[in-house]
């Protein structure tokens, strides 16, 4: 990034105002920790958000609201009934990243090996836009593009809800990467709900080995109703696998990268499933 001119605003307001005026030549910035992979080398006004109120972390009426600007460390240190995000959080590459990275920069600009996006997706949060109207967005409609195309001149993510883990309700995450510090490979989350010992309802959510997070929901809308177990598991797999399309990277193949996502998906689910049975 090319930046020309820092301005440091201390209330929303002043900082929508700034970023209408500046339009494209503005670039709202928290904790930074994504710039240095954005290719835009045109002159830039960096608008500081840090100092408008938009951190913490509140429990209201059975689902988290989160700041935009609160970072992935404060992610990882919460404890409340129903929390899951700490399980994202810890496999986010290092602490010093965790440190300045914040929940709205990675949910606004998504990378391949992108954590938080299909935790997102799994859990079914909703995002929050500040513009002249307060905009609530259902996460894969965020997603379906990169979010940042949502955001008119002036507009802020402003904060993310996401629903508090039930009870006879599971949540799994799993990272595959060569080192703790590498690129993800495959990502995967399942949500996953219990009812009478059948799935009463079930999420699933992908990223790194396709183009862009996605939900599986050829391979939910098998799952549902039925009883859970690694066949049941592993036949709704195969009805979606092929709805979307695989990309390997990092050395693997396209090929490979869609066999490593049946395996995983499947060992979430099994996790998921365990802990909607209160094992």
């Amino acid at each position: 990034m090319n930046y020309i001119d820092f301005k440091s605003p201390t209330g929303l307001a002043e900082a929508r105002s700034m970023l209408k005026e500046l339009g494209d030549r503005a670039s709202p910035v928290a904790g930074s920790t994504l710039h240095v992979f954005l290719r835009d080398e045109s002159p830039k006004v960096a608008v500081d958000i840090l100092r408008l109120g938009l951190s913490g972390i509140r429990l209201m009426n059975g689902e988290y609201h989160i700041g935009a600007t609160t970072t992935v460390s404060d992610l990882l240190e919460h404890r409340q009934p129903g929390w899951v995000l700490d399980r994202v959080a810890k496999a986010f590459v290092t602490q010093p990243i965790r440190n300045m990275a914040t929940i709205g920069g990675s949910a606004v600009r998504v990378f391949p090996w992108s954590d938080l996006p299909i935790a997102l997706l799994a859990l079914n949060a909703d995002l929050v836009i500040t513009g002249d109207d307060e905009r609530v967005m259902a996460a894969p409609k965020f997603f379906e593009t990169q979010p940042f195309h949502h955001l008119q001149p002036g507009d802020l993510l402003t904060s993310v809800r996401v629903p508090a883990l039930g009870a006879g309700q599971g949540f799994a995450y799993h990272k595959d990467r060569r080192t703790s510090t590498d690129f993800s490979r495959c990502t995967v989350a399942a949500w996953l709900a219990l009812e009478e010992g059948r799935i009463a309802d079930v999420r699933i959510a992908v990223g790194a080995a396709v183009p862009m997070p996605r939900r599986m929901e050829a391979a939910e809308e098998a799952l549902k109703g039925a009883r859970p177990g690694p066949a049941a598991f592993a036949k709704a797999v195969e009805a979606g696998i092929d709805t979307l399309r695989w990309k390997g990277l990092h050395g693997i193949s396209d090929e490979f990268a869609r066999h490593l996502a049946s395996v995983l998906i499947v060992d979430v689910l099994t996790q998921a499933h365990e802990e909607a049975k209160g094992a």
